[in-house]
């Protein structure tokens, strides 16, 4: 139908004659049918008429656009000599190969891409052009490999260009200099050359060696931080701290005599330090040399290290800590002040005991019954959820989260805990006393809309809802205005 449209619009065209008008419509018309060639001629002569006409010249040039992109033929000519071949027919199978086929049709440079990156469209390039594919593939290939050595030796003449000025700038500094300045440099070449034989054999492992390369670095150079730096990480390796901290601290007042402030090695002779100190465990002290190290110099990797020497610290401390037998004590400490009602005296020996040893559900257990006590629901739910975490089968908890729940009115919460407690303890008096005494105090307590509002801003009330054992409740406690 939409081929019948174009071909009806060239047809009228044509009859049109006279005027710049016809002239456009039958170039619109040719453009449509993909005579570009004829479109790009139709315009012309109608720009030779009316120069100014924006259209006409819009028209022109999306008409030799299109010509440049469908260099071989019309698209739907070329898709069925490119269905026509039996070989790039098997190509079509591929869902990739098929879309970029689609969009190559009407686009010539795409095409020439393409066969850069994928060898199956030089079949098609030939089936287009009609050269034969050895001449195709002889072409593509000598095209690539004569662009990438082209490339090659303009890099490594550009390589060669900066080395010899390099040696060029060296050569004129060192006229430059006085004798024992040139012998000065010549030491802190050799320096350099120690300290990179002293880097291999550290990355081999090879301590020994990596410190006599250091050593004979220092004795060229005796002045740069960095080599003591060496040495340090060398003595980190073999757990010599104590020679580790020494060399830091000689880097560090090295790099301090550099005028102007050698900011990035100050900072590197602190973090030299402060891997030290956190090795040997002595977390504040490595903490305090990472955040100096971060006031010379914002390293990204420094901050990673002082992130993670926090979170040791925090490890060793917890461990440290940790002593069950005492945690035990304090257990016991804080039962007697339970029962003497002194809560908050309770309430901070379970909050010791829980520290000495985090892993007994029993302790968050009995911090909760002191903070109900004193009226933190809040907090006493918090740690009943983590009893709960730690025991799941805790059925003294689930009784504990009832009351809970039932002192804050939420009766729909405290019937899910006492049924949750008796399905693993169905003779447990306190969940089967909990949930008696629930179920009586919603059934007599009378309509409340804030109860209302409260219990439907729950999520868990729409499961109660549908609760058949839950309906006399739904009942008694909804609003008279919305039974």
């Amino acid at each position: 139908f939409f081929f019948f449209k174009q071909k009806t619009a060239y047809e009228i065209a044509q009859r049109l004659v006279g005027s710049e008008m016809c002239i456009r419509d039958r170039g619109l018309a040719e453009y449509y049918l993909e005579k570009y060639e004829d479109a790009t001629h139709t315009y012309e002569e109608g720009l030779k008429i009316d120069p100014a006409n924006a259209q006409m010249k819009e028209g022109l040039e999306n008409a030799k656009k299109a010509a440049e992109a469908n260099l071989f033929g019309k698209p739907q000519e070329l898709l069925e000599k490119a269905m026509a071949d039996p070989i790039v027919r098997t190509y079509l199978k591929n869902p990739e190969f098929a879309a970029n086929l689609q969009l190559a049709i009407g686009n010539s440079q795409l095409l020439f891409g393409l066969m850069k990156k994928d060898p199956r469209f030089m079949r098609v390039f030939h089936i287009f052009s009609g050269i034969p594919m050895d001449e195709i593939a002889s072409a593509t290939q000598y095209s690539e490999v004569d662009s990438e050595i082209r490339q090659r030796k303009a890099e490594e003449e550009a390589h060669f260009k900066e080395m010899q000025a390099k040696e060029q700038a060296k050569r004129d500094a060192e006229k430059k200099m006085s004798e024992e300045e040139l012998q000065i440099h010549k030491n802190k070449e050799k320096a350099e050359e120690e300290k990179l034989k002293g880097n291999e054999e550290y990355k081999a492992k090879n301590f020994a060696k990596a410190i006599e390369h250091y050593e004979n670095a220092i004795k060229l150079n005796p002045r740069e931080p960095i080599f003591y730096l060496n040495k340090a990480s060398v003595y980190i390796e073999e757990k010599k701290f104590e020679e580790c901290l020494k060399v830091c601290e000689e880097s560090l007042a090295l790099a301090e005599q550099i005028k102007p402030r050698a900011l990035e090695k100050i900072a590197k002779a602190y973090a030299k330090k402060a891997t030290c100190l956190m090795q040997m465990k002595q977390f504040e002290k490595a903490i305090e040399m990472y955040e100096k190290s971060l006031l010379e110099s914002a390293d990204a990797n420094v901050k990673e290290a002082m992130k993670k020497c926090l979170l040791m610290k925090k490890q060793h401390e917890e461990q440290s800590y940790f002593n069950p037998e005492i945690a035990e004590q304090h257990k016991e400490k804080g039962n007697k002040y339970y029962r003497d009602g002194n809560y908050a005296e309770a309430t901070k020996e379970y909050n010791e005991a829980i520290k000495r040893n985090p892993n007994v559900s029993t302790y968050y257990l009995n911090r909760a019954m002191s903070l109900m006590k004193v009226v933190e629901y809040s907090r006493a739910l918090d740690d009943i959820e983590k009893s709960l975490k730690l025991d799941p089968k805790y059925v003294k908890a689930y009784a504990k989260k009832g009351s809970v729940h039932y002192n804050l009115k939420e009766y729909h919460k405290a019937l899910d805990d006492y049924e949750q407690g008796l399905q693993l303890d169905p003779e447990n008096i306190e969940c089967l006393e909990g949930l008696k005494q629930t179920k009586e105090t919603a059934f007599n307590t009378p309509p409340s809309e804030e109860r209302y509002k409260k219990a439907m801003a729950d999520p868990q009330i729409r499961n109660i809802l549908h609760d058949p054992r839950a309906v006399s409740y739904t009942t008694l406690t909804l609003p008279t205005s919305e039974l």
